[in-house]
């Protein structure tokens, strides 16, 4: 027996006389098995929040229970545990004691291992005269609610990502009686499909398969095969199945001028513009250009297009390698800058800090918009395809800021990366990353024989002084990096 698990035996099994001798129960004649669930979400999005219960389902039964240790496997690459909240079943019963860590070991020392959640409950921890109101017997309900954000990568569309029970020792999955005289395990394990019994399949995780022996408690407490377990699954939707797309204010009529407004006001004040009641069917209905992703200011720009008649409301995927777009933040001057080899269709951005923009696109069918939400200045520019305009400074402010965050989009659903740096005084520091290095040797042979980003250092990359960024200039670094020669702009006057 693992000292985990007799550490929380021992816990059990205090709580659970104290509750016998304060209340004077005994436990009851028990039938049928009891069975824990763990949910199957369906029409999950990309990008969003997922939230999945593990239920009890005891209401064929007068089994009583003083606590539970779970332990639950997933697929972490795909989903990011956000928080687990003590179950609606619990709160009702008054459950005193409610926990979770991530990886198999409580508290465990060093990185814990990923996709592993330990959830433990007890009704009862001995503090007084306070005591739990039920012990979950005859009871269906909720035990816990895991919250996880599922990952934006598109190649997950249209996959299932499973939840399940995992077993590492005989300690695992396992609940307790009220008196603490009994463990409950497991009887059957089904997967999460609900409909296939994967009792005793190799590698299936269910007790029986420990240490090669189905009785490996026979030297530790009485126990009880009385529990079914069903894992569970977070299903994401396949994003040819959104028949709603465009149709965000979710009046029947797609891609309307309606819902460039509503979508417009979420860049401004965020998820708060759609009503909470139809939230996530805007929410589904948002991915206009069909990419996978949801709430994007390619989307956005998507749907322009289609009001206008620019583009059919079903696009091709983009194809072809991403083209980088450079937002460039000059601290000292107050301005933000814009470097791309295509002209875009503006952008969506997040300044930490309340800034006043100063807008200097001169084309007058461009929008431009800003809004503080109490952490962020909010900035929405939209573009006209008629007037196309790409680099230069597109605008000013007051106040103190940093650009944290860049969305950026052209009139083709061309695939964008946007880039933020620092416009900087050190002279060639072409990328703006803050130091002189064999990338910014790079950074400027792009930009002289492949038409690549201009250098944003304070000399335009004339790092030798000669009014031209050209081989030269590249000849130069190589010789300060490699040969302990001059600094760049260290012969300017």
């Amino acid at each position: 027996m693992s000292k985990r698990f007799s550490h929380l035996w021992r816990i059990m099994a205090a709580a659970g006389a104290a509750i016998a001798l304060l209340l004077f129960v005994s436990q009851p004649t028990v039938g049928a098995n009891s069975a824990v669930r763990i949910a199957k979400v369906q029409n999950t999005l990309l990008g969003q929040n997922a939230y999945v219960s593990i239920t009890l389902e005891n209401q064929a039964s007068l089994r009583s229970f003083g606590g539970f240790d779970f332990l639950i496997a997933y697929d972490a690459s795909g989903l990011t545990l956000q928080n687990v909240t003590q179950g609606a079943l619990l709160d009702s019963c008054g459950w005193e004691y409610f926990s979770y860590r991530m990886g198999p070991q409580g508290n465990c020392g060093g990185p814990c291992p990923s996709g592993m959640l330990r959830i433990v409950a007890l009704a009862e921890t001995n503090n007084g005269n306070i005591h739990p109101g039920c012990f979950l017997d005859g009871k269906t309900g909720e035990l816990a609610r895991l919250k996880f954000l599922v990952t934006d990568d598109a190649s997950y569309n249209c996959i299932d990502i499973p939840l399940s029970f995992y077993w590492l020792d005989c300690g695992d999955n396992i609940m307790s009686s009220l008196s603490g005289d009994t463990l409950y395990l497991s009887r059957r394990v089904f997967e999460f499909s609900n409909q296939f019994d994967i009792t005793g399949q190799q590698d299936y995780g269910g007790w029986q398969g420990i240490n090669g022996s189905p009785t490996c408690l026979t030297a530790g407490p009485i126990s009880d095969t009385a529990l079914e377990f069903y894992n569970g699954e977070i299903q994401i939707i396949c994003v040819d199945s959104i028949d709603a797309r465009g149709d965000l204010n979710l009046n029947g009529i797609a891609n309307e001028i309606a819902d460039a407004v509503i979508f417009t006001q979420y860049f401004l004040v965020g998820i708060d513009a759609f009503p909470l009641l139809s939230r996530q069917g805007a929410i589904a209905a948002s991915d206009v250009n069909a990419d996978g992703k949801v709430l994007t200011y390619q989307d956005l720009v998507y749907l322009d297009r289609v009001i206008i008649g620019d583009a059919p409301p079903f696009p091709k995927q983009a194809i072809g390698a991403s083209v980088d777009a450079y937002f460039q933040q000059d601290p000292t001057n107050h301005m933000v800058a814009v470097n791309c080899n295509l002209p875009l269709a503006g952008a969506f951005m997040l300044i930490r800090g309340n800034v006043t923009p100063t807008f200097l696109i001169p084309q007058s069918g461009w929008s431009q918009q800003a809004n503080y939400d109490g952490t962020y200045t909010r900035v929405l520019i939209l573009g006209d395809p008629a007037q196309p305009y790409s680099n230069g400074v597109w605008f000013t402010y007051q106040g103190t800021g940093k650009l944290e965050y860049v969305e950026t989009a052209d009139w083709h659903n061309t695939s964008i990366t946007a880039h933020i740096t620092n416009i900087t005084d050190n002279c060639g520091d072409f990328d703006g990353s803050g130091s002189i290095n064999i990338a910014d040797i790079v950074y400027i042979i792009r930009y002289i024989f492949s038409g690549g980003v201009a250098p944003i250092d304070i000399h335009g990359g004339d790092v030798n002084c000669d009014g031209a960024c050209d081989i030269s200039d590249v000849v130069y670094v190589l010789a300060y990096i490699f040969s302990g020669g001059p600094a760049p702009c260290a012969n300017c006057k």
